[in-house]
């Protein structure tokens, strides 16, 4: 019985269990949400309007979108004391889970980041959007990973998942990323750091390959969508620390933090404080095994398409 009830609590961390989607966790969340007191009933039955707009359309609501900070927080990086040198993505955007993916939407909050930054590249924006303020909403998401699939793009990992995606609650990872781009002929890497490679379980190698990923010249530089067990984040920049502490720092938007904590970095006073949020060193990063993915161009032919529909080996980190 215990197996089973412990089987039962995995199915339903995962979204496995088919029980609920996007669109009913939101309404759901959003009746605690007025009977706490934290959402008025007016504000309840506009964003239930808004939400069923946006599902009807397939475009995010932008209601969980903060813009504008990647300026802010360069400011800040560059102007603190300990910091010798900042290198970062070109641009991008914070998407934050909402009353209806908070707890498994981790994974698509990330891709919107990526693509708020490809859609300032007339390249990928051509392949991937049909116009101007057209993110494409979770569920959106779901369906295109799943078209993705029928059109035999990584039989595995749709097996592994069933091929069902839309109107459940089902985690994705690196994988659905890397499948998801691919059949937009957006050419992009998965980069496995599949151990540690420093003291206490760290990962000074993933820091490094991101230093020079993020300190390379280039054109334009988009983020890294970063992966681990139970989670996933998106790598903006680097930071190099000098004096004393010497070292790497991360700069990580983390789908898991609201607006609210986010427009933190656009004031002075509270600046420092949205900082914390965002700088991870390396003691703070001890997951057994990374994954990343990294977009590095676009296809220009025929048979790189027909090959990206099965998954390419991972580059591996270290390579042994």
């Amino acid at each position: 019985m215990r197996e089973q009830q412990e089987f039962s609590l995995l199915r339903a961390q995962y979204g496995m269990d088919n029980e609920g989607n996007f669109s009913q966790q939101s309404l759901t969340n959003m009746q605690r949400a007025v009977y706490a007191g934290e959402m008025t009933v007016a504000d309840y039955y506009e964003r239930q309007i808004e939400l069923k707009i946006a599902e009807k359309n397939g475009v995010d609501d932008g209601r969980a979108c903060s813009k504008g900070l990647l300026g802010a927080i360069k400011a800040v990086s560059e102007s603190s004391n300990n910091v010798r040198a900042a290198h970062f993505c070109t641009t991008v955007d914070h998407y934050g889970s909402t009353y209806g993916d908070r707890g498994w939407g981790c994974g698509y909050r990330n891709i919107q980041m990526l693509f708020s930054s490809l859609q300032h590249h007339t390249g990928y924006y051509s392949r991937l959007f049909s116009g101007p303020n057209v993110m494409p909403s979770i569920s959106q998401l779901q369906r295109l990973i799943e078209q993705a699939w029928r059109n035999g793009f990584d039989p595995q990992g749709c097996e592994q998942l069933g091929g069902k995606l839309w109107n459940t609650r089902k985690w994705i990872g690196a994988t659905e990323v890397v499948t998801l781009l691919s059949s937009f002929r957006i050419k992009c890497h998965l980069i496995d750091c599949h151990r540690p490679t420093g003291a206490d379980g760290t990962h000074p190698e993933l820091f490094r390959w991101c230093l020079e990923y993020f300190s390379k010249p280039a054109e334009f530089k988009p983020p890294i969508y970063l992966q681990h067990q139970g989670h996933s984040r998106t790598i903006i920049g680097v930071e190099q620390l000098g004096g004393n502490e010497g070292g790497l720092r991360l700069l990580v938007l983390d789908p898991s933090h609201s607006p609210t904590q986010m427009s933190q970095l656009l004031h002075t006073q509270t600046a420092p404080a949205g900082m914390r949020l965002l700088r991870k060193p390396l003691s703070s990063m001890r997951a057994k095994q990374y994954q990343m993915v990294i977009v590095v161009g676009l296809m220009e032919t025929e048979q790189e398409y027909k090959q990206s529909k099965i998954l390419q080996a991972s580059t591996r980190i270290p390579k042994d």
